[in-house]
């Protein structure tokens, strides 16, 4: 029985620093699915007046999380650890099935960006998690041990370690990108291997009353060779496929003249560039917007295309540019779940080349 309790003691701790880890790498990613869980709840308005508290909370969670799994998994401080580890899986249970359930969330980011779980998969995997820890508190064979200092020590460094190596990833960008944007994903295809854009038309069979969708060119062929395919079928609809188009989820930039996508008009050109996301331009700080807004200048200077993205409404864009000078820098409008997924700091610049991502910083990495 105690290899048993054993492995499970060891699966249990691991899987909890894995947890903790890869939302401590993005405690942002935490933190935005906090909001949407309040939202969804109809307590978001609770903490409009303290914003701050996601951040706050998603970087404690984060480490709580892994510094349990750590003290179970190396067997310290028992009675504490299973404690901790009791009522935490206690509220992520409950919580996971309600989701299940209502489905309200389509994603409980329990493992953050890095593994995607349906809920359901969510909740029997935290239903193992509480079976391995009722093994494990159950059958833990129960000695007094006298209480070591080096173990106490060794926790506090752990959870510090845990905490800056949280903070670090809330201030600057993430230093692993498990998202569409992370540095060295191709965003769209290199110029030279992009594929011309395919047309399709639907057509409806006038005798079997059956539609069929034709691609152009075969089309064209059947028109110069069937002279009675006129009448024997109907049009019904078209579409055009863009082979090209920006591998990232809800990704757009709308030009505020034309009205269109210049997503992969942009991302197209054969040259560095630089994108700057900014999800609220009326959020970023002074010190934050003119250190970016310089280096933006910076690379115009030397012709390198340069463009700001924010989910803020355009009204609103014209304080932003007289403020901060940024007439000569060109704007658009983008979703702010696509901004999120970019970056997130509150001001970041993305350098690009033949659609590829070469660097990502937050304006803090930026030269002063």
């Amino acid at each position: 029985m105690k290899y048993i309790v054993a492995i499970s003691r060891f699966i249990f701790g691991a899987v909890f620093m894995f947890s903790g880890f890869v939302k401590a790498v993005d405690p942002y990613g935490t933190a935005y699915k906090m909001e949407e869980y309040l939202n969804v709840f109809g307590m978001s308005s609770w903490f409009e007046a303290m914003p701050w508290i996601y951040i706050v909370t998603s970087v404690g969670l984060c480490c709580l999380e892994f510094v349990v799994g750590f003290i179970v998994f190396f067997h310290l401080c028992k009675r504490t650890s299973f404690w901790l580890a009791g009522l935490m899986m206690l509220y992520f249970t409950i919580l996971t099935l309600i989701d299940a359930l209502t489905n309200q969330v389509s994603d409980c980011g329990c493992f953050g960006d890095a593994i995607k779980l349906t809920n359901w998969e969510t909740f029997w995997k935290n239903v193992g998690l509480d079976v391995l820890l009722i093994i494990v508190i159950i059958f833990e064979k129960r000695k007094k041990v006298k209480p070591q200092t080096w173990k106490g020590v060794l926790v506090l460094f752990v959870a510090g370690f845990a905490v800056g190596f949280s903070i670090y990833n809330a201030m600057y960008e993430p230093c692993l990108d498990f998202r569409e944007w992370a540095v060295g994903n191709q965003m769209i295809l290199p110029k030279a291997e992009q594929k011309p854009m395919e047309s399709y038309a639907t057509y409806l069979n006038n005798e079997t009353n059956k539609e069929k969708e034709f691609n152009m060119e075969e089309l064209m062929e059947i028109y110069n060779q069937d002279t009675t395919f006129k009448a024997n079928w109907t049009f019904v609809s078209s579409r055009v496929l863009n082979p090209n188009e920006v591998k990232a989820d809800g990704f757009s930039m709308g030009d505020l003249l034309s009205n269109e996508d210049k997503s992969f008009e942009f991302l197209s050109q054969e040259d560095t560039l630089y994108l700057i996301p900014c999800l609220d331009l009326n959020e970023v700080s002074d010190k934050a917007a003119e250190r970016t807004i310089a280096f933006a200048k910076s690379k115009i200077a030397e012709n390198k295309p340069v463009a700001l993205i924010t989910a803020t409404l355009p009204s609103q864009w014209i304080t932003f540019i007289d403020k901060y000078k940024a007439d000569k820098i060109t704007i658009y409008s983008t979703d702010d779940k696509a901004i999120k997924t970019i970056a997130r700091s509150s001001i970041a610049v993305v350098e690009l080349f033949d659609g590829k991502v070469i660097s990502k910083k937050s304006w803090r990495s930026l030269p002063q």
